[in-house]
């Protein structure tokens, strides 16, 4: 029995632990609902006592008492409800406060995570379950809320109780029947009896709830997801606008969405039928609670054991039981599905990065003059046993320019994420000046590192904020960086320069096209001013003009930094100083763009074949 109520209670520990994360958000939060809780049932046991006063003032017509005792109603009621409205307020406005630092804490947590364990996707499946069911359910700014009405309804039973005694210890006048059952004893005995039925019968409601709940949240939550992933895909997926009127797949979507809104329908219709049934299952014992407490207050009444104003206080005190312990059933039930939902949230901030954390600084070093080696490195990708890279060894010159070639799915990119840690080999290692990069602190070896990915992402702020990103703003060296990349004009050109915004989402700003965006984004590798420039298909987006003048300025752009340029467009290669050509996971071949030609390999073929295009 112990260890079956300590099981039940265990998700409190939880609740708890919610509370110090609630507390460090808004340290006034918790005691702001301690006296929200407090002063709703002192207003209301007070507002009783008094009432009584006054009745029993009026019941002896004295109307100087009753006079006191009107106002002192008056007053505590004043009171109460404007203390009880100052709380709510600060308490609404703290939870919505701890719903806002909820999001934001996952999302704090999630880019602190290593790449590789950010890039699972069961990783953000785990983000989307915690945020949908923080949603449904509650987050942490819900839990204080719980916890009150928890105390409140605690507080209220208690004082109940406390009152109850003192009427069962009240010696009733009269004899006979009257004065057997209004006998300390036998009215003690009946109040509990009543007591007892009244807990009894809203616990069998409290389970009927945790298991209709309990019905919903394991059967509703897939039928809700599908339909939110439906409607967003309309609203806020830019790419589905035009592939849907392409392909005239309005009707197919929308005949999606409102299967899934019926599907969604039939669950709430269930779920409410379910509540009425609970809602006039807690009616009815109140109810028959009312009628018998009211009874025996009566007879107390009646055997002159206390007054009639008495009555009343006894009678409200006795009828807010039942309500206060429905209200403790159902409030436990929610806070205990709560908790078992946000416990996901707190695994998730406790979760460590299997990746081990290097400590060694980077050496800084003006002159550019870095040495890294891959030895003998294979990789494949988390979850997976297809070999990405295998046993690749190389060298990278620094001060010099790379190209890394290969057809499609060759190595190249995974390649690079190697290069920046964002992956570390599965076999082998890479080492920066002869030392394994693992071991160096993670956030100070990227910063050697300026990239411009492939799949480039530029943000809905201003062009300042897109460039300098995590460093200090430099105007002339935007500027310069804008002028290197071929942008300058182009920003320039906008009403108010770098302050800018880029695309719509979040107000008014400028669009851009997929050549300026790209443009942008090298832009700001370059004023991140890293030693070593990466270039994933830097002109994939770009006209054949603008990508004449990218390379007219590439020189110019790495000058005095290593730089290494992934490309499908083999003419890039020529302003290299070494080729590297991956094939199958493998560096096939190395060397300058005549040497390569001269060998007649792979290079020397896919030359030829995009030179025929030009032909």
């Amino acid at each position: 029995m112990l260890s079956s109520l300590r099981s039940s209670l265990a998700f409190h520990r939880t609740g708890l632990r919610l509370l110090g994360v609630v507390r460090k958000i808004d340290p006034t939060l918790l005691p702001v609902n301690l006296v929200y809780a407090l002063a709703q049932v002192a207003g209301v046991y007070v507002g009783l006592a008094l009432t009584a006063g006054l009745v029993d003032a009026l019941v002896a017509l004295e109307a100087r008492r009753a006079v006191v005792f009107a106002a002192g109603v008056a007053v505590t009621s004043c009171a109460s409800a404007c203390v009880c409205a100052f709380c709510k307020r600060r308490a609404t406005v703290g939870g919505m406060r701890c719903a806002w630092r909820f999001s934001a804490m996952l999302r704090e947590k999630a880019l602190s995570l290593s790449y590789e364990t950010a890039e699972d996707p069961k990783l953000a499946e785990r983000l989307a379950y915690i945020e949908r069911t923080a949603q449904m359910h509650g987050n942490i700014g819900t839990v204080p809320r719980y916890y009150r009405d928890l105390l409140s309804a605690a507080a209220n039973m208690l004082t109940c109780v406390s009152l109850v005694v003192a009427l069962a210890f009240s010696r009733p006048v009269a004899a006979g029947w009257l004065g057997v059952v209004a006998s300390p004893a036998v009215s003690a005995g009946l109040l509990v009896l009543v007591l007892l039925a009244a807990v009894g019968g809203n616990t069998l409601v409290g389970r009927a709830r945790t298991r209709l709940m309990a019905w919903v949240t394991s059967t509703h939550s897939s039928v809700e997801n599908r339909l939110i992933y439906l409607l967003n895909l309309v609203l806020f997926d830019r790419r589905v606008p035009k592939v849907s009127r392409i392909y005239d797949m309005g009707d197919m979507l929308m005949r999606n969405i409102e299967k899934n809104q019926r599907a969604s329908m039939s669950y709430f219709d269930r779920w409410i039928s379910g509540e009425r049934r609970i809602d006039v299952g807690t009616s009815a014992v109140n109810a028959a609670f009312t009628v018998a407490s009211y009874a025996l207050v009566a007879v107390k009444v009646l055997a002159g054991a206390i007054t009639v104003g008495a009555f009343t206080q006894y009678a409200g005190a006795l009828a807010q039981f039942g309500a206060a312990y429905s209200q403790l059933v159902s409030n436990n039930g929610d806070l205990r599905q709560c908790c078992g939902y946000l416990q996901e949230f707190l695994d998730f901030m406790d979760m460590e990065d299997p990746r081990p954390a290097g400590s060694i600084p980077v050496e800084k070093r003006d002159d550019g003059q870095f040495e890294i080696a891959f030895e003998h490195v294979s990789f494949r990708y988390p979850g997976t046993s297809e070999w990405v890279l295998r046993d690749v060894s190389f060298r990278l010159d620094t001060l010099g320019k790379l190209a890394v070639v290969g057809p499609n799915g060759a190595g190249k990119t995974t390649f690079i994420k190697l290069l920046c840690r964002l992956y570390d080999p599965t076999e082998g290692r890479i080492t920066l000046n002869g030392v394994d990069i693992r071991k160096y602190d993670e956030d100070e070896y990227r910063d050697l590192f300026g990239v411009v990915f492939q799949d480039f992402k530029l943000f809905a702020l201003p062009v300042w904020e897109n460039l300098a990103a995590g460093y200090a703003r430099d105007d002339a060296r935007m500027w310069r960086a804008l002028a290197q990349a071929g942008a300058d004009g182009l920003v320039r050109s906008w009403p108010e320069g770098l302050e800018t915004r880029l695309y719509k989402d979040l107000g008014d700003g400028v669009m851009v096209s997929g050549g300026e965006a790209q443009k942008l984004a090298l832009a700001r590798a370059l004023y991140k001013d890293a030693p070593l420039v990466i270039l994933d298909e830097p002109t994939a987006a770009l006209d054949p003009i603008s990508e004449a003048e990218v390379y007219k300025r590439f020189d110019r752009m790495v000058t005095g930094r290593t730089a290494v340029y992934i490309s499908h467009r083999m003419s890039s290669c020529r302003f290299c100083d070494k080729i590297a050509v991956f094939d199958g996971g493998r560096i096939v071949e190395q060397g300058s763009h005549e040497e390569l030609l001269a060998a007649g390999g792979l290079y020397a073929r896919l030359w030829e074949a995009q030179a025929s295009y030009y032909a």
